[in-house]
Protein backbone atom coordinates (compact mmCIF):
# COMPACT_ATOMS: atom_id res chain seq x y z
CA UNK A 1 0.00 0.00 0.00
CA UNK A 2 1.15 3.61 -0.43
CA UNK A 3 0.50 5.96 1.49
CA UNK A 4 -0.60 9.21 -0.03
CA UNK A 5 -1.71 11.88 2.48
CA UNK A 6 -4.48 14.02 1.72
CA UNK A 7 -5.09 15.50 4.98
CA UNK A 8 -2.79 18.12 6.84
CA UNK A 9 -0.41 15.21 7.84
CA UNK A 10 2.59 15.70 7.36
CA UNK A 11 5.32 12.76 8.19
CA UNK A 12 8.26 14.94 8.71
CA UNK A 13 6.50 18.00 10.77
CA UNK A 14 5.55 14.77 13.50
CA UNK A 15 9.47 13.53 13.52
CA UNK A 16 10.71 16.26 14.02
CA UNK A 17 8.57 16.69 17.04
CA UNK A 18 8.93 13.43 18.72
CA UNK A 19 12.53 14.45 18.70
CA UNK A 20 12.13 17.05 21.45
CA UNK A 21 13.09 16.76 25.20
CA UNK A 22 16.09 14.50 26.12
CA UNK A 23 16.24 12.02 23.29
CA UNK A 24 18.30 9.03 24.00
CA UNK A 25 17.15 7.18 20.68
CA UNK A 26 15.15 7.92 17.77
CA UNK A 27 14.70 5.74 14.76
CA UNK A 28 12.21 6.43 12.25
CA UNK A 29 12.30 4.16 8.98
CA UNK A 30 11.65 0.42 7.83
CA UNK A 31 11.17 -2.09 10.46
CA UNK A 32 12.60 -5.79 9.83
CA UNK A 33 13.56 -8.03 12.25
CA UNK A 34 17.93 -6.87 11.70
CA UNK A 35 16.60 -3.26 12.46
CA UNK A 36 15.22 -4.01 15.87
CA UNK A 37 18.45 -6.51 17.07
CA UNK A 38 19.96 -3.10 16.27
CA UNK A 39 18.38 -0.84 18.44
CA UNK A 40 17.90 -3.52 21.24
CA UNK A 41 21.60 -3.21 20.89
CA UNK A 42 21.67 0.46 20.70
CA UNK A 43 19.39 0.99 23.42
CA UNK A 44 21.77 -1.25 25.98
CA UNK A 45 24.72 0.73 25.25
CA UNK A 46 21.92 4.23 25.43
CA UNK A 47 21.59 2.92 29.33
CA UNK A 48 24.98 1.79 29.72
CA UNK A 49 26.42 5.19 28.90
CA UNK A 50 23.59 7.50 30.24
CA UNK A 51 21.24 5.85 32.99
CA UNK A 52 22.61 4.19 36.27
CA UNK A 53 19.04 3.20 37.19
CA UNK A 54 18.91 -0.62 37.51
CA UNK A 55 15.29 -0.91 37.33
CA UNK A 56 14.58 1.69 34.88
CA UNK A 57 16.84 -0.29 32.38
CA UNK A 58 15.23 -3.62 32.62
CA UNK A 59 11.61 -2.53 32.18
CA UNK A 60 12.25 0.15 29.35
CA UNK A 61 14.12 -2.25 27.28
CA UNK A 62 11.44 -4.78 28.47
CA UNK A 63 8.60 -2.51 26.83
CA UNK A 64 10.60 -0.86 24.19
CA UNK A 65 10.97 -4.62 22.63
CA UNK A 66 7.31 -5.42 22.76
CA UNK A 67 6.90 -1.68 20.99
CA UNK A 68 9.22 -2.55 17.79
CA UNK A 69 7.86 -5.99 18.02
CA UNK A 70 4.33 -4.20 17.86
CA UNK A 71 5.49 -2.13 14.94
CA UNK A 72 7.20 -5.08 13.09
CA UNK A 73 3.95 -6.75 12.98
CA UNK A 74 1.12 -3.96 12.61
CA UNK A 75 2.49 -1.31 10.81
CA UNK A 76 1.64 -0.78 7.09
CA UNK A 77 4.77 -0.02 4.99
CA UNK A 78 4.89 3.95 3.73
CA UNK A 79 5.88 3.28 0.26
CA UNK A 80 5.31 0.03 -2.46
CA UNK A 81 8.36 -2.29 -2.36
CA UNK A 82 9.45 -1.24 1.05
CA UNK A 83 9.11 -2.81 4.29
CA UNK A 84 6.80 -1.78 7.02
CA UNK A 85 7.56 1.93 8.59
CA UNK A 86 8.03 2.74 11.77
CA UNK A 87 9.00 5.45 14.11
CA UNK A 88 10.47 5.07 17.53
CA UNK A 89 11.75 7.41 20.10
CA UNK A 90 12.95 7.02 23.28
CA UNK A 91 12.77 10.45 25.59
CA UNK A 92 14.65 10.75 28.87
CA UNK A 93 13.36 13.17 31.60
CA UNK A 94 14.54 13.54 35.01
CA UNK A 95 13.12 9.94 36.69
CA UNK A 96 11.42 8.65 33.91
CA UNK A 97 11.44 7.35 29.99
CA UNK A 98 8.67 8.18 27.52
CA UNK A 99 8.92 5.66 24.80
CA UNK A 100 6.81 6.93 21.26
CA UNK A 101 5.68 5.09 19.02
CA UNK A 102 4.42 5.76 15.37
CA UNK A 103 2.88 3.95 12.58
CA UNK A 104 0.50 3.72 9.96
CA UNK A 105 -2.06 1.50 10.11
CA UNK A 106 -5.63 0.55 8.25
CA UNK A 107 -8.82 3.14 9.65
CA UNK A 108 -11.03 0.19 9.94
CA UNK A 109 -8.82 -1.01 12.97
CA UNK A 110 -9.12 2.15 14.59
CA UNK A 111 -11.66 1.05 17.21
CA UNK A 112 -10.09 -2.00 18.06
CA UNK A 113 -6.92 -0.86 18.84
CA UNK A 114 -8.64 2.29 20.95
CA UNK A 115 -11.06 -0.44 22.93
CA UNK A 116 -7.79 -2.87 23.92
CA UNK A 117 -6.05 0.25 25.17
CA UNK A 118 -8.80 1.89 27.26
CA UNK A 119 -9.62 -2.06 28.36
CA UNK A 120 -6.26 -2.37 29.33
CA UNK A 121 -6.08 1.02 31.09
CA UNK A 122 -9.16 0.59 33.08
CA UNK A 123 -7.80 -2.35 34.47
CA UNK A 124 -6.76 -2.27 37.95
CA UNK A 125 -2.63 -4.29 38.19
CA UNK A 126 -5.03 -7.49 39.81
CA UNK A 127 -7.49 -7.11 36.90
CA UNK A 128 -4.14 -7.05 34.12
CA UNK A 129 -3.11 -9.80 36.11
CA UNK A 130 -5.83 -11.80 35.59
CA UNK A 131 -6.64 -11.26 31.87
CA UNK A 132 -3.14 -11.91 31.19
CA UNK A 133 -3.08 -15.35 32.74
CA UNK A 134 -6.62 -15.93 31.10
CA UNK A 135 -5.05 -15.30 27.43
CA UNK A 136 -2.05 -17.10 27.83
CA UNK A 137 -3.85 -19.99 29.36
CA UNK A 138 -6.58 -19.91 26.56
CA UNK A 139 -3.82 -21.04 23.27
CA UNK A 140 -5.84 -18.44 21.03
CA UNK A 141 -3.39 -16.79 18.71
CA UNK A 142 -4.29 -13.71 16.48
CA UNK A 143 -3.47 -14.06 12.35
CA UNK A 144 0.07 -12.21 13.83
CA UNK A 145 0.76 -15.18 15.70
CA UNK A 146 0.40 -13.19 19.07
CA UNK A 147 -1.53 -14.03 21.45
CA UNK A 148 -2.47 -10.20 22.28
CA UNK A 149 -0.37 -10.14 25.87
CA UNK A 150 1.77 -7.55 24.34
CA UNK A 151 0.03 -4.22 25.56
CA UNK A 152 -1.21 -6.31 28.96
CA UNK A 153 2.51 -6.59 29.40
CA UNK A 154 3.88 -3.22 29.08
CA UNK A 155 0.86 -2.40 30.95
CA UNK A 156 1.67 -4.81 34.14
CA UNK A 157 5.78 -3.87 33.73
CA UNK A 158 5.08 0.00 33.64
CA UNK A 159 2.01 0.41 35.92
CA UNK A 160 1.16 3.86 33.85
CA UNK A 161 -1.71 4.45 31.50
CA UNK A 162 -1.06 4.06 27.85
CA UNK A 163 -1.75 7.60 25.82
CA UNK A 164 -2.53 7.15 22.29
CA UNK A 165 -3.59 9.16 19.50
CA UNK A 166 -4.59 7.92 15.52
CA UNK A 167 -3.55 10.98 13.03
CA UNK A 168 -5.73 10.89 9.82
CA UNK A 169 -3.69 10.41 6.56
CA UNK A 170 -6.35 9.69 3.70
CA UNK A 171 -9.48 8.01 3.71
CA UNK A 172 -8.44 4.31 4.57
CA UNK A 173 -4.98 4.78 6.67
CA UNK A 174 -4.41 7.04 9.97
CA UNK A 175 -1.25 6.98 11.70
CA UNK A 176 -0.96 5.97 15.03
CA UNK A 177 0.92 7.34 18.22
CA UNK A 178 1.89 5.66 21.27
CA UNK A 179 3.04 6.83 24.35
CA UNK A 180 4.10 5.28 27.34
CA UNK A 181 5.64 6.56 30.63
CA UNK A 182 8.31 4.44 32.16
CA UNK A 183 8.74 5.91 36.07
Amino acid sequence: MIISSNTNFNLEQWLKVGQQGNVLLSFSGEITSDIITGLVEKIETVFTENISYESLRKVTIHVFVECVQNLFHHALPAEEGKSKFGACYLVYFENSIKIITGNFILKEKLQMISDRINQINSLSKDELKALYKLILNNDEFSEKGGGGLGMIDIARKTGTKMEYEFIPVNEKVLFYVLKINII
